[in-house]
């Protein structure tokens, strides 16, 4: 059976050299039309526990037209108030789903962040839930700071890192780990985990995370607007979870607009 990876519709070549070359790392796709319709019409001819995961996530084995590939189902979705510590103190607005993995991803799609891997709504054993693409990466953020392992291309690196930023104060992501966070052979970010995402809030969760903002990532977000997202991400979120996200996206214009004010563009903007 060929790899999911080996198709030529999932993976590209850096460069447009030829995989094998010296030097050269065939980049896997995670994102795009074709990736997605794979997720939604393989057949899921295995599933596993992965073994961690408060969420219970499970590993599927998926098969189409004699491809094989891989993804993550979820099927959690609480929404109760949630005691967060021994004490018995509640989370307002707590929600652990697969319903906001899906939104992450159609977000992500809105404003190209281009890390969250693709992400459909299927069902299994009656059981509807999140199939997410399994991500080929090298290791994890945790266990490059364990291992003190630094990036190729540090100001490449610190621009993702910003990005990755802004996309979790977008979202307002209670959940953020070294662990969710993947990085693959040509040092891209990929970011998993987001069933604990899309809290009404307005007010940024840490604003102080925010000192570096993308141009391009600014101008998409200043394009969002309450029918576009509720075209996308209704199915998947209240109305108060998308009022809340538009209000965090004004925060994070605003506080750009500040910090520019502050410190000069140079030192807060890049393309």
């Amino acid at each position: 059976m060929k790899r999911l990876a080996s198709m030529l519709a999932w993976a590209v070549v850096v460069a447009g050299s030829s995989i094998g070359i010296a030097g050269r790392v065939p980049q896997q796709v995670i994102q795009g039309p074709q990736v997605e319709d794979f997720l939604r019409q393989a057949k899921i001819v295995g599933m596993k526990d992965i073994g961690k995961g408060v969420t219970i996530p499970r590993k599927a084995t998926l098969e189409l037209n004699g491809t094989t590939g891989y993804a993550v189902f979820k099927t959690i979705d609480e929404k109760p108030e949630h005691p967060v510590n021994p004490g018995g103190d509640l989370e307002p607005e707590f929600q652990d789903s697969w319903r906001t993995e899906v939104a992450a991803y159609e977000t992500d799609k809105l404003i190209g962040l281009g890390m969250v891997p693709a992400t459909v709504e299927r069902t299994y054993e009656n059981t509807p839930g999140s199939l997410q693409l399994w991500v080929e990466s090298k290791m994890d953020e945790a266990t490059r700071v364990k291992q003190k392992i630094q990036p190729p291309d540090q100001a490449a690196w610190d621009h993702q890192v910003a990005n990755l930023h802004l996309w979790d104060a977008l979202i307002y992501n209670t959940d953020r780990q070294a662990g969710n966070l993947l990085i693959t052979e040509d040092w891209k970010l990929r970011a998993i985990d987001h069933s604990r995402s899309f809290r009404p809030f307005a007010q940024l969760k840490d604003s102080k995370s925010l000192t570096m903002f993308s141009r391009t990532l600014l101008a998409k977000l200043n394009a969002l607007n309450e029918p576009m997202l509720k075209e996308h991400l209704g199915k998947y979120l209240t109305p108060f979870q998308i009022g809340g996200l538009l209000k965090r996206r004004d925060a994070i214009e605003a506080l750009a607009k500040k910090l520019v004010a502050q410190k000069g563009e140079a030192a807060v903007l890049f393309d």
